[in-house]
């Protein structure tokens, strides 16, 4: 939170990067100091337990790419809660970067859940699910649920967007393959690939370049 706050300062807070559901954000590829940190905990923990929930969808934590994340700062004198919307991804993570007992009210609040197990005729209610710093909640990106009001002081949180990158051609060839059968160059430098999926690649073909 200091790191991302610290760069706030020099750069200020971006409002209007998304369209239907705006936030006050920073993209966490815009806080240098803390991509390491982040990528470790996409490899050694994230990516795995976004597999271990969804197996069916998911063959192995490798195949995961990130479409967004970034930082975003609820503050009950400023923007306090997030309207109700979808992500346009698959699979969506929250992440708790302060503990609940530095501010009132907050969490993700999901339009119809009704807990797994229940017995038949429970009907679907709105359900706010949150957690301390550290914690998160996982769940299908086109999941009805927006940011439950901030009643005082400030929740921190890392929205993460996530899709699996899956190839079904045998082989199972890098990225851009489609784009190499139909003989379009590939695209070079920057940007090509977030830096977790380029690591990814680099792995795979056994250059280990960073």
């Amino acid at each position: 939170i200091d790191q991302v706050e610290a760069q706030a300062a020099k750069t200020g807070w971006t409002r209007d990067r998304h369209v239907q559901a705006p936030t006050t954000d920073m993209p966490v590829s815009a806080v240098p100091a803390i991509r390491d940190w982040f990528d470790d905990a996409l490899s050694s923990r994230l990516f795995p337990m976004v597999q271990s929930r969804f197996p069916f969808a998911i063959n192995d934590p490798s195949e995961l790419r990130v479409l967004d994340a970034f930082v975003v700062r609820y503050d009950a004198r400023e923007q306090a809660s997030l309207p109700t919307h979808q992500d346009e991804n698959t699979f969506s993570f929250t992440i708790a970067l302060n503990d609940r007992s530095e501010y009132e009210g907050g969490g993700t609040a999901f339009e119809r859940l009704r807990p797994v197990g229940s017995p038949p005729g429970t009907d679907f209610e709105r359900t706010v699910l949150n957690a301390d710093a550290g914690g998160c909640v996982a769940f299908p990106g086109k999941l009805r649920h927006g940011g439950n009001v901030v009643t005082a002081g400030r929740r921190y949180i890392i929205p993460l967007f996530l899709y699996a990158d899956h190839n079904g051609i045998a082989g199972r060839e890098r990225p851009g393959y489609v784009l190499r059968h139909l003989g379009v160059p590939e695209a070079t430098g920057d940007g090509m690939l977030s830096r977790y999926a380029q690591k990814v690649v680099d792995e795979r073909s056994g250059s280990g370049v960073e």
